[in-house]
């Protein structure tokens, strides 16, 4: 739990440093600098949520039915029957088991958060 918060805190202040960089490199005139950082902010905090989802999904094993789907469609259309013995042992694994879930959560949480303060403070602007 501790070195998930670690890494939440991370790649939130990771977030908020790059947005306030390009911010500044920007130099957009017709904002103010707290519009212009809270929508770099948005930009950059949504895709960490995406990925933090993404990452969720996959590990929920939402996509090992369509693994073992394909699997299994290759082993019908195969030709050769010694072919569809040898990959079934070869190709038995599943996708959730092959994410890590170190990362999982700090994208999911620092994400969610960061975008859900990007837009609360822009609707209170």
């Amino acid at each position: 739990m501790k070195d998930e918060l670690k890494k939440s805190l991370i790649i939130s202040g990771i977030a908020i440093l790059s947005a306030a960089v390009i911010t500044l490199i920007t130099g957009n005139e017709s904002k103010s600098f707290l519009e212009a950082f809270i929508t770099m902010l948005f930009y950059i905090s949504l895709p960490i949520a995406m990925l933090g989802v993404a990452l969720y999904v996959g590990k929920s094993g939402f996509f090992d039915f369509f693994a073992y789907s394909f699997k299994k469609m290759t082993k019908v259309l195969s030709r050769n029957p010694d072919y569809d013995e040898q990959t079934q042992f070869a190709t038995n694994f599943r996708i959730s088991e092959r994410i890590k879930g170190n990362y999982m959560r700090p994208f999911l949480f620092s994400g969610i958060i960061l975008t859900i303060f990007s837009i609360t403070v822009a609707y209170t602007l």
